[in-house]
C-alpha cells in the first residue's frame, strides 16, 4: 500500500506566516488562462490562491474575458491578452510580470489552440519561477525536447489529461503495480511533481515517491474544482513550499474543504463554495 497523506503531515507542510510580514511577503501568484468558453476557470483558480494565503493574485486573461473578470472580484489584479486567446506575442509581457511573482499557474480554461500551446512552451523555457500546469497547458510538455526544466514544475491532470500526456490508456491504481511504476517513471524522467486528481488523488515527486490522498467526495465532480486546486498549489509554492509538498498539502486541503461543504450542503455545492471553505479548513492548522 502506498503512504496516505495525513493531517499530521499536512500540518508540517503548510507554509508558516510571519506575524510581522507585509503585503506581498506571503506570495504573489500569476495565473494565465481563460478563453471565450471558459472565462470562469482563472477566476476559480484565483479564489483558490487567494483563500489559501497568497497576498497578491494576478489574472492574465483574454481580451474577451477582461471586463467580466475585472468586475467579478475586487481582490484580483487583472491584465489582458491582445486577442481572445494566448499568443506568442503575449509572452514577453507575461514573463516580465512573472519575474515579479513567486509562482505562476498556466492553463485554467486556456484552450487547445496550437498558438496557445507554443506560447506556454516559450513561458516555460524563459520564466524560471515555480510553475503549475493545469488543464490544456499540460499538453505543452509534449512539445519540449529537453528535460528537466530549470524551475520546479507541478502538473495537475485528471485521468484523461494524464493519459494524453503519456500517450497510454492507463488508469493509475495502487493495486496495479505497473500503473504506479508508470507514474513514478514520468515524474522521475521529466522531473515533474504530478498531482493526479480522482476519487483517490495520487501525488508523485520528482524522485518517484508516490502518496495517496483520500479527502474529498463525489460532490467535487462539479466543474471548476480542479481550477481551485491548481490555484491552491500555486499559492503554496508562492509561499515557499517545495513542489511535492505543495501538491500533497493542496490535495489534502482542497479535499477537506469539499468535505466541509458536503456536511453543510450535501451534494449541492459549487467550485466557488469549495474555495470559500478553504479558510475554515486551513484555520484548523493554526
Amino acid at each position: 500500500m502506498l503512504p496516505e497523506i495525513k493531517k499530521s503531515l499536512v500540518e508540517k507542510l503548510l507554509p508558516k506566516r510571519d506575524g510581522k510580514s507585509h503585503k506581498g511577503q506571503n506570495g504573489k501568484v500569476l495565473i494565465v488562462g481563460g478563453s471565450l468558453e471558459f472565462h470562469g476557470a482563472p477566476l476559480l483558480a484565483g479564489l483558490g490562491a487567494l483563500y489559501s494565503g497568497a497576498d497578491l493574485v494576478y489574472l492574465y486573461v483574454p481580451s474577451c474575458n477582461f471586463d467580466v473578470t475585472r468586475s467579478m472580484y475586487p481582490d484580483f489584479i487583472v491584465k489582458k491578452f491582445d486577442e481572445d486567446s494566448l499568443q506568442e506575442k503575449d509572452t514577453d509581457t507575461i514573463i516580465s510580470l512573472g519575474k515579479e511573482c513567486n509562482s505562476i499557474l498556466i492553463g485554467p480554461g486556456i484552450g487547445t489552440q496550437e498558438s496557445s500551446q507554443n506560447a506556454v512552451v516559450k513561458i516555460l523555457q524563459d520564466l524560471h519561477i515555480p510553475t503549475v500546469l493545469d488543464a490544456d497547458a499540460i499538453s505543452s510538455l509534449k512539445k519540449i525536447d529537453k528535460f528537466p526544466l530549470q524551475q520546479t514544475i507541478v502538473v495537475t491532470p485528471h485521468a484523461r489529461e494524464f493519459q494524453n500526456l503519456v500517450d497510454k490508456d492507463v488508469v493509475i491504481d495502487e493495486q496495479d503495480a505497473k500503473s504506479v511504476i508508470l507514474l513514478r517513471s514520468i515524474s522521475m524522467d521529466l522531473k515533474l511533481n504530478v498531482l493526479l486528481k480522482g476519487p483517490v488523488d495520487y501525488v508523485s515527486s520528482e524522485e518517484g515517491h508516490v502518496e495517496t490522498n483520500h479527502t474529498g467526495n463525489a460532490g467535487m465532480t462539479v466543474g471548476g474544482s480542479g481550477d481551485v486546486l491548481a490555484g491552491v498549489v500555486a499559492a503554496f509554492l508562492a509561499q515557499g513550499c517545495e513542489g511535492f509538498d505543495a501538491a500533497r498539502a493542496a490535495a489534502y486541503v482542497v479535499g477537506d474543504a469539499g468535505d466541509i461543504m458536503k456536511k453543510t450542503k450535501g451534494w449541492y455545492f459549487s467550485a466557488s463554495d469549495i474555495a470559500t471553505a478553504l479558510p475554515f479548513c486551513l484555520n484548523k492548522f493554526l
